[in-house]
């Protein structure tokens, strides 16, 4: 049933709003150097978003906290897979703050540090809102971590993003400019990165903007993967034309399934699928086809 209600929803939908403001701060933990990203889920009046250390250079998840206004802001540090390895004390908070003060508590050996956070720039869809600058994306691999440079004039409700930087891990500096980009800005997720051909680093699909017409997207996402021979991310023509056929699942192994959008029988009550593979980082090949019932 969930294939049936994704076959039924159009690809090129209408520009929707950031829903959730995203305000990054840069400034220092004791010595080090770090960037916050405090994402506000108003909705459910909770705070999270990630913590980049200079050091380290992975986004490591807040855990979403309930918050009260001009009260302290205690929020835990993923930094483990199992248990929070620091929380962070912001006293007192407000969303969107110039300055945050406070500290910082490794869980482990009870350590304090001072925090000294100043704001950067606030992602947020308010019309009376402007916005300009890069942000920090949710995910990065062993190699790379990623920013998107987003842009927001007043008067407008969602961002656009007109540029992609992939920045070295282990350098911290740029390797990769993507820039005079069209595409849908949706925060820390608008490169959903994935390994797609299964070489063991991270590729990432976006949402261009239909040319011509700045109030829809186009009718389907824009496929990148990483190429060994020419060291950089360029678009995939296969995973595109795939997807100009009906909607993309991605499984383990580099595994591909479509389902074609003629590929509904709503009398019969099945939907066909079509499942590939990349043989190689470069190349797909269809293994099989298969129906599923309704």
């Amino acid at each position: 049933m969930l294939a049936l209600a994704s076959a039924m929803l159009s690809l090129s939908a209408p520009v929707f709003a950031q829903a959730r403001p995203i305000t990054t701060y840069h400034g220092t933990v004791g010595d080090a150097s770090v960037e916050l990203l405090l994402v506000h889920d108003w909705q459910l009046d909770g705070m999270g978003g990630y913590l980049f250390t200079e050091a380290q250079r992975m986004p490591l998840p807040l855990e979403k906290t309930p918050y009260a206004e001009d009260q302290s802001l205690l929020i835990n540090v993923l930094g483990d897979p199992l248990l929070p390895t620091a929380v962070i004390a912001l006293h007192p908070f407000a969303p969107g703050a110039k300055t945050l003060r406070g500290r910082s508590i490794d869980l482990r050996s009870r350590e304090q540090q001072e925090v000294r956070l100043e704001r950067v720039t606030r992602f947020s869809s308010d019309q009376a809102d402007a916005y300009a600058g890069d942000l920090l994306q949710g995910r990065a691999d062993e190699r790379f971590h990623f920013r998107v440079h987003a842009r927001k004039a007043r008067g407008e409700h969602a961002g656009r993003v007109d540029a992609i930087t992939v920045f070295d891990r282990a350098s911290g500096e740029p390797v990769q400019v993507l820039d005079r980009l069209d595409l849908l800005f949706t925060g820390t997720d608008t490169l959903q990165l994935d390994d797609f051909n299964d070489d063991g680093i991270l590729d990432f699909s976006v949402m261009p903007m239909r040319p011509g017409d700045p109030s829809r997207t186009a009718d389907h996402r824009h496929y990148y993967i990483y190429r060994q021979d020419a060291g950089g991310y360029a678009r995939e023509p296969q995973l595109e034309a795939l997807a100009a056929q009906g909607a993309l699942e991605f499984g383990a192994g580099g595994r591909v399934s479509l389902r074609p959008q003629d590929g509904i029988d709503y009398r019969a009550g099945t939907i066909q699928w079509r499942h590939y593979r990349f043989a190689t980082p470069a190349r797909l090949e269809l293994l099989s086809q298969s129906e599923e019932r309704f």
